[in-house]
């Protein structure tokens, strides 16, 4: 099969990776970055002027048998419905149902009127209503902002939820969504949908904090902990699956909203059972290059044969997978770009190119969460400690990471 993936970042590089594993497919990333030049070897008949940034047009010479959009930004653009349009197969949700899952208040009432477990919220319009909330309201509570830069956060105390708000109304957010905090076992969880037919990947535990064991869902996720035999098992997983992301997907077929490819589900386990609290079209970056390396079966044939109504299984290496972030050392608050990257020849692992770039030979930073490093393991204190070993052979001035990923766990 040839499969062309759109997208520049690390879950692109290890889609591909996963799909080039088949010796049936021919992969190949557009735009890409610079650990996905590899696949091209796998494509027979590339074009003679091949231009990785001519994505349409290489499209047109290559006619792929499947283009895989993993990325939410890309989705939001319409990539997905102007391929579509064109006749070619496409692994991605439309822009439509992709705004609707961008839309947390719209599909938190659906659940909330369909008796789907989902975590409470209200909406504040304005630093007033803040001040009411917080005087009434005990913290810890989760802060999403809307409009602004969609930024959230877990204030544990009045004064710091009264301040954060504060700051957001000020610079551009129109409201401030407030959900309740769910107390248990989060967990992210990956699926593949067509219609209301859904396909649980391996669900994961992201870890968001810069600095370590700090979780500050401020910055994205800084490491990730995957295991077919972890703490969050097949069961759990099935049933967020059985409970809420079903019995969710045929009340958005009733309103016409289709969603078909990937989705992304944040889920809390708690007392009372399974809480979804956030969803996210296309897949994470961090979780992704975890999981993605467990997985035996090709998942580009998985998605025609559930399209079919075929019955798939999918089968995961009976591992432990821990992915860690080298980021910018001012990350979330700021980017580092043309700064060198150096890897020791002695280097184990796997690394996927997030922000990164090559500029006269070598690769560079360009951006916030520059690269991820991911090692496989039998147990998760065996795999935290080859990651560790896998950060210390690769040299940047100006990148961090946490140390602490597959620890206190």
């Amino acid at each position: 099969m040839k499969v062309i993936i759109i997208g520049e970042n690390a879950k692109e590089q290890a889609m591909a990776s996963l799909l080039e594993s088949h010796s049936s497919n021919e992969v190949l990333v557009l735009p890409g970055n610079p650990g996905t030049g590899q696949f091209e070897q796998s494509v027979e008949d590339l074009p003679a002027d091949y231009n990785p940034e001519d994505i349409f047009g290489t499209i047109s010479e290559i006619e792929p048998d499947l283009i895989i959009v993993c990325d939410e930004n890309l989705i939001r653009e319409g990539w997905s419905d102007r391929l579509s349009s064109r006749g070619w197969n496409v692994l991605a949700p439309d822009a439509a149902a992709c705004a609707m899952i961008d839309d947390k208040p719209r599909w938190v009432k659906i659940m909330q009127d369909t008796n789907i477990p989902v975590a409470d919220f209200r909406m504040l319009d304005g630093i007033e209503q803040a001040e009411r909330f917080v005087s009434e309201v005990e913290c810890p509570y989760v802060l999403k902002e809307v409009g602004g830069e969609k930024r959230f956060a877990i204030p544990y105390d009045e004064d710091e939820a009264l301040d954060l708000m504060k700051s957001w109304f000020a610079e551009g957010a129109s409201k401030v969504m407030v959900s309740e905090f769910e107390e248990g076992r989060r967990f992210n969880l990956p699926v593949l949908v067509w219609k209301a037919h859904v396909i649980p990947l391996l669900p994961y535990i992201v870890l968001r904090g810069v600095y370590e064991h700090e979780d500050d869902p401020q910055a994205k996720g800084m490491g990730a902990i995957c295991s077919a035999k972890g703490p969050i098992s097949h069961e759990h997983a099935q049933e967020a699956v059985d409970r809420i992301v079903v019995p969710f997907l045929k009340e958005l077929q009733k309103r016409n909203c289709k969603y078909n490819g990937l989705m992304t589900g944040e889920f809390v386990l708690t007392e009372r059972g399974i809480i979804c609290v956030n969803l996210k079209a296309g897949l994470s970056e961090t979780g992704a290059v975890s999981y993605l390396q467990l997985l035996r079966t090709d998942l580009a044939l998985a998605w025609e044969k559930l399209k079919e109504g075929e019955q798939v299984a999918l089968d995961w290496t009976p591992k432990t997978a821990v992915s860690v972030v080298l980021a910018a050392k001012n990350y979330p608050g700021g980017e580092s770009h043309g700064a060198p990257i150096e890897i020791d020849e002695d280097f184990e692992g796997i690394i996927n190119y997030n922000h990164a770039k090559m500029k006269d030979g070598e690769i560079v930073t360009d951006g916030g969460r520059i690269m991820v490093v991911t090692r496989i393991g039998d147990t998760l204190a065996e795999t935290a400690e080859k990651a560790i070993e896998s950060l210390n052979c690769i040299h940047c001035d100006d990148l961090m990471s946490r140390k602490d990923i597959g620890q206190d766990l």
